[in-house]
């Protein structure tokens, strides 16, 4: 990459914390885009005044619209041409990869899925993502990576996503709480990436040729209940497992499970961690969070895992 730091929009979040700090300890410098990137300008002026070396692209409007609505993926849109169309102008030769997800491929299917899948999507998410990527295909600079991401976890995730909310219920019941974790279905099958190890590989493919779409993924097909079991495992607790039809999705896809072959051929990336060190991880946060005091009720009630 040429000189400069790596530009993260989205910084604040789950994956945008991880890939600041994971680029701080490669010694990259990283800079946070802190400014409402819906408007042209501002977006043209952050890349000019950064002179980013790469950038990567996490944030979305859709923690300030959680509807899922047109309106939302009119900012997603309007977010990402203004800052192609300003590292085009401004910094040309700048890769910027854009978040994607497995929920493009909507209905999976039964073995891992390259690239070159169909994409498919069942979901609002599924379907904001791919209409992004089809726009941005149509450029012709600059370079744009399409990090098509599967499910994450690890620590600072928020309660919304199932793993963390177990090992919250988890925590609770360890110290004293009702001793019941609450699931939706628990035979769907999605491949887990620790976001640490995401995020090195994002950072991997900045400093790589790539271009287009790249599945960022473990390639190991894991069922919920294998996650759930793990994690009880690794406490004293014996909870009762309870399930709840409100936390079960109309459409969840039985099967999506990523294909790493060509990240691998790309970067030489490979996971790094365990999945029974990102759930160590994942319950040891709770568990200090739960030592704090009792936990509120607010993102407790954790939804089926997405495809994505």
């Amino acid at each position: 990459m040429r000189s400069g730091p790596v530009l993260v929009t989205g910084a604040e979040g789950f994956l945008g914390t991880h890939l600041m700090a994971r680029a701080g300890a490669a010694g990259m410098p990283a800079l946070a885009a802190s400014v409402d990137l819906r408007g042209p300008e501002s977006a043209r002026r952050v890349i000019a005044d950064a002179r980013p070396a790469a950038v990567v692209h996490l944030a979305s409007p859709r923690i300030a619209r959680p509807d899922g609505s047109c309106a939302a993926l009119a900012d997603d849109a309007s977010m990402a041409a203004g800052l192609l169309a300003a590292v085009a102008e401004e910094r040309p030769d700048t890769p910027v990869l854009i978040a994607g997800s497995a929920a493009q491929y909507g209905m999976g299917g039964p073995d891992p899925l390259p690239e070159a899948s169909p994409l498919s999507p069942v979901s609002a998410y599924g379907a904001t993502k791919t209409a992004l990527e089809l726009a941005c295909a149509d450029r012709a600079a600059p370079r744009v990576i399409w990090a098509r991401t599967f499910n994450l976890l690890g620590p600072g995730q928020p309660p919304r996503a199932p793993v963390p909310a177990w090992a919250r219920q988890l925590a609770d019941a360890e110290h004293g709480g009702d001793g019941t974790i609450r699931t939706g279905r628990l035979d769907v099958v999605r491949d887990f990436l620790d976001v640490r190890d995401a995020a090195d590989a994002y950072l991997a493919l900045l400093a790589s040729p790539a271009e287009g779409p790249v599945n960022v993924c473990s390639g190991r097909a894991v069922a919920l209940r294998e996650i759930l079991d793990s994690l009880i495992a690794l406490s004293p607790a014996s909870p009762r497992v309870e399930r709840d039809p409100a936390l079960e999705r109309a459409l969840d896809p039985p099967h999506v499970v990523g294909d790493p072959a060509r990240l691998h051929a790309l970067t030489g990336w490979a996971p790094r961690r365990s999945l029974a060190e990102s759930l160590g991880d994942v319950l040891a946060e709770w568990r200090d969070r739960a030592a704090g005091g009792p936990q509120t009720e607010e993102g407790s009630r954790a939804g089926g895992v997405p495809a994505r």
